[in-house]
């Protein structure tokens, strides 16, 4: 609504000009896979950072997501498969065994919350042992 406000305010002065602001409802011309954007912006930035260190996603071990919420969009997809642990803003879980990702999607989908591992305080995923820890949640979790 507010992105909506802000095209309204700025065609009032400037003329009508969709692209002045993301995140609008489609029928203000907003983009059909803007939730899915956040997520797939993290995936293909994740790949250039390994590609620039001569590694990819499919020879990485062990991943650790912190921010399960947008990324939920892109994970099926996607060669990135968090492995070891993930959180969301509520709540984390840990399975040293691997995690079944696509099972966990529809378990959150359906049900909500983490039940497909062993809970873990949300605050230590940042410093679980893995390969790749991926930050893509809420700002203000890395701090003193």
């Amino acid at each position: 609504q507010t992105m909506a406000w802000i095209l309204d305010e700025y065609s009032k002065f400037q003329g009508y000009s969709p692209t002045i602001v993301t995140g609008k409802q489609l029928d203000l011309s907003g983009s059909v896979s803007r939730e899915a954007a956040t997520g797939r912006g993290v995936l293909y930035m994740t790949e250039a950072l390994l590609a620039d260190h001569g590694k990819s996603l499919s020879n990485q071990t062990s991943f650790v997501l912190q921010g399960f919420g947008k990324l939920v969009t892109i994970l099926p997809n996607s060669s990135l498969r968090p492995k070891e642990a993930v959180s969301d803003i509520t709540e984390a879980i840990k399975n040293n065994a691997g995690l079944d990702i696509p099972a966990l999607i529809k378990h959150t989908q359906e049900n909500g919350g983490f039940q497909l591992g062993d809970p873990i305080d949300a605050s230590s995923i940042l410093i679980e042992d893995c390969d790749e820890l991926i930050l893509a949640a809420l700002g203000g979790v890395l701090n003193r």
